[in-house]
């Protein structure tokens, strides 16, 4: 099976072929819990004639994309977003007019799918792509985060159409007006031999605020971060394999406590850049709900084609972990899907030892032989039974999210009630838009695992979560200076787990005066089931660190890409969308990147393609990618809107002076009309920022130190320091004996896992009852023996002591007798 082609493709009509990308140079430069990430892609038409190219690339779906540029023959052609359909008029009108454009936008299918097209790229002519973004890490509850430079595009399943997934006719002849203006027909990538080209190479330079202790692999690096001396920099840099993501992981020191960051906004832009942003995190410190309520659990596991070998390896072990970490009072189902899809049960059953012994069985058998990843049917499926009000619903869909019609199963999703979906992408390439978005419209979590990552651990971490009610219908109040009002981004804070971190953002207008000195603070309120919950804390504000991170206003486009993603996911298609994307200059759905070389004054011919190919790094699977197309719903091109500004902000401690009120009226009616301030609710982002005690300790005006580090001085092939070695395999043997009540029972079997005689474990019992005391011997075992995987066997832990306490006795003391046993 060939892969799909890699760089910049050219589909004129007599020059088909690649326009060899020769050289990517990427420069990432995280400061806190951001990276800034600017990226170079170098490329030569070696053809004898200019060419039209086209260059399709994968992007994290958060990532906000606020510059793109092409230098061509010594001329730069800065591009600007405007309105989609009016971005394809200009590109085309550039391009027939023999000038040389380029064109960037997301797939109309695929938030996390970019595709640039050059027009009239010169012969013999050398071109550099530059795009930049700004993107949160993602971070997680024991204290890192992770970057990823997303290097595989995979190719993504396409399912045949229903007849409720045609559009109409009338839409149809509109938007195949304009398209065949724009392109032709697309090929598929399954009908185009394609070639990885070798000689590529991959550039990548990291700079790291307060980094230190570097440690370095294939594919991945590992940082310290340490908090006390966040106004220091570590530099070095890496030759990339093209073929495999890779990951930076930052293991944060010092940032327990809450912080705030304030960005002042741009003197001469727009309303929303001209505006104040305040970035917050903080992570609250509210006890873990009990995690007794009844669950109907839905295991929903990807075995399509594309999960074949060690992923089909890794869900299977999964699965084992988690059927045997279920509590007893749940009830539970098992669905396998590919092309096509199978459920265990018709409907959940409870968890019995007839019921486990069924899932064990079909756990142990289960293939990735069901061809395409159809993920829309089966999650229909589970959603047409409905939810017991006796139990909340919680889905487990582990996927390696191939697939290309993500608004559909969104929507899906979203429709449900008292729903909660775990999404786990598995493996490079995955639909980081898929993953994110279902979890988010259901309240529940999104979780990545990359191929040498171990998914067992994170779904375990998961599955905890999910036993739990979690903090929702979170409202804030703020106390801030009377002087400012507060627009919070999002509207609604999704749920807050126990020890999850949070990170929200608020667009503050009004002055704030110079020698105000006064604590401001931020107080959530919310439920975990039935029980209010409230965390509150106190903040500075400090601009000064602002300059830290970098001047392309990293907190304003961050807080603009969540706004749009919000409204995205509100399905929301009003002009202010389409407005507040084009002044903060970051595409959506609804508009693009174009820019014309308008300085160019030799007119080229336009050679008008007879097909397209798509490209993209190197991917498996490529007859099931069906083809891209710059194809969106036409809407008639309007204009930038004037920036009125009316209705209702969020007050501070008192009423606003009237200079203030004039910039929120401003404020607020750039957002009029999207439902805005329908609940006054922002959403709780994804973790923390920087301590206050680390503003004000003045380390941010320290001289940077650059800490080079040659990469030869690593050993490339050594594991990071914080690698999971795999367990052995009496883990799991020892798991896959435990009894569905969580008791083991003695046997000639675990006697020879355990490699201990039976009757030498039968004289040292401490209590008559001998599944006691094999059930404390094997928590012992665990624990002596896997303390360094205790995330993935806790919970079958917590479920053996729960059993040992129905025995009317003290887990904990049979089990250090059992510790005794085996160190005697």
């Amino acid at each position: 099976m060939n892969n799909p082609k890699c760089g910049l493709v050219s589909i004129s009509a007599n020059q088909p072929g690649t326009v060899p990308l020769k050289k990517i140079d990427t420069r990432v430069s995280i400061y806190g819990f951001i990276a800034n990430v600017k990226s170079d892609l170098h490329y030569v038409n070696e053809a004898d004639e200019s060419i039209e190219t086209d260059f399709v690339f994968p992007l994290d779906s958060d990532a906000a994309v606020y510059k793109f540029e092409a230098e061509i023959d010594g001329r730069t052609i800065v591009a600007e977003v405007q309105e989609k359909s009016q971005a394809k008029v200009t590109y085309v009108d550039a391009v027939e007019s023999g000038l040389t454009a380029v064109y960037m936008s997301e797939d109309d299918d695929a938030g996390d799918i970019f595709r640039v097209r050059v027009g009239n790229l010169p012969a013999k002519m050398a071109a550099k792509l530059t795009f930049s973004y700004v993107q949160e890490l993602a971070l997680s509850c024991d204290q890192t985060g992770t970057f990823m430079l997303p290097m595989v595009l995979n190719p993504r399943y396409t399912p045949d159409c229903t007849p409720t997934d045609q559009p109409n006719d009338e839409e149809t002849e509109v938007s195949n007006s304009l398209e065949n203006q724009v392109q032709p027909t697309m090929t598929s990538l399954s009908e185009v031999g394609a070639v990885c080209y070798s000689d590529l190479t991959v550039n990548l330079a990291v700079e790291v605020a307060g980094g230190k202790n570097l440690m370095m692999s294939e594919n991945k690096m590992e940082f310290d971060v340490l908090a006390a001396i966040i106004g220091n920099k570590m530099s070095t840099s890496k030759q990339l394999k093209p073929g495999s993501d890779f990951s930076i992981v930052l293991n944060y020191k010092g940032f327990e406590k809450p912080g705030a960051l304030l960005e002042k906004g741009k003197t001469d832009g727009g309303a929303f850049l001209s505006s104040d942003v305040l970035m917050v995190n903080f992570v609250p410190e509210i006890e873990e709900a009990d995690r007794n309520m009844p669950c109907e659990f839905v295991f929903v596991i990807d075995r399509s084609c594309s999960m074949r070998g060690e992923r089909i390896e890794k869900a299977k072990e999964t699965l084992l972990l988690l059927l045997k970490s279920l509590p007893v009072n749940c009830i539970f189902n098992v669905v396998s899907f590919g092309t096509k899809f199978s459920s265990l049960f018709s409907k959940s059953k409870p968890y019995t030892e007839s019921t486990l012994k069924e899932a064990l069985s079909l756990q142990e058998s289960m293939t990735a032989e069901m061809g395409g990843t159809e993920i829309f049917k089966p999650l229909e499926s589970v959603f047409k039974n409905k939810s017991s009000d006796s139990y909340a619903r919680q889905i487990f869909l582990l996927t390696d999210g191939q697939v290309n019609n993500v608004k559909k199963i969104v929507d899906l999703v979203q429709k449900q009630k008292n729903t909660r979906v775990f999404t786990f992408g598995i493996g490079d390439g995955c639909s980081t838009e898929l993953v994110k978005d279902v979890a988010r419209v259901s309240n529940g979590k999104a979780t990545f695992v990359k191929d040498n990552d171990r998914l067992q651990s994170k779904v375990m971490y998961v599955l905890r979560c999910s036993m739990t009610h979690g903090i929702s219908d979170v409202s804030l109040q703020w106390s801030l200076p009377k002087e400012c009002c507060v627009i919070n981004i999002p509207e609604q804070v999704p749920a807050i787990f126990p020890g999850e971190k949070t990170i929200l953002y608020a667009v503050l207008s009004g002055d704030i005066p110079k020698d105000y000195s006064d604590k401001n603070s931020l107080k959530l309120i919310g439920k975990a089931g039935n029980k209010s919950v409230e965390f509150s804390f106190e903040f500075d504000f400090n601009s000064d660190t602002c300059s830290g991170v970098d001047f392309s206003f990293p907190l304003h486009r961050l807080a603009a890409k969540t706004k749009l993603s919000e409204m995205e996911l509100q399905r929301i298609t009003d002009t202010i969308v389409t407005t507040l994307s084009v002044e903060v200059n970051i595409p959506c759905k609804h508009t693009a990147f174009v820019g014309v070389d308008k300085d160019n004054k030799l007119v080229v011919p336009l050679l008008r393609p007879k097909y397209m190919i798509a490209c993209c790094f190197c991917g498996d699977s490529a007859e099931e990618l069906k083809s891209f197309s710059l194809s969106s719903d036409v809407q008639s091109f309007q204009r930038k809107a004037s920036y009125g500004f009316s209705g209702s902000t969020t007050r501070a401690r008192s009423s606003t002076s009237s200079r203030s009120i004039g910039l929120g009226k401003r404020i607020s009616n750039f957002f009029k009309g999207s439902g805005f301030f329908a609940k006054k609710k922002p959403e709780a982002k994804r973790n923390l920022w920087i301590s206050n005690e680390v503003k004000n300790s003045g380390l941010d005006s320290h001289m940077d130190q650059h800490l080079d580090i040659d990469e030869d001085e690593f050993d490339s092939g050594s594991d990071s320091k914080s690698a999971e070695g795999h367990p052995s395999s009496k883990m799991v043997q020892l798991i896959e004996k435990q009894k569905f009540d969580g008791s083991w029972t003695l046997d000639e079997g675990l006697c020879g896992i355990l490699n201990t005689g039976l009757q030498k474990i039968k004289d040292a019992a401490v209590v008559k009852d001998l599944d006691v005391w094999t059930t404390a011997i094997i928590i012992a075992v665990f624990r002596k023996e896997f303390d360094q995987h205790r995330s993935e066997w806790k919970l079958i832990e917590e479920k053996a002591l729960k059993w040992l306490k129905t025995k009317d006795l003290e887990g904990e003391d049979v089990v250090q007798e059992a510790m005794t046993f085996l160190t005697t």
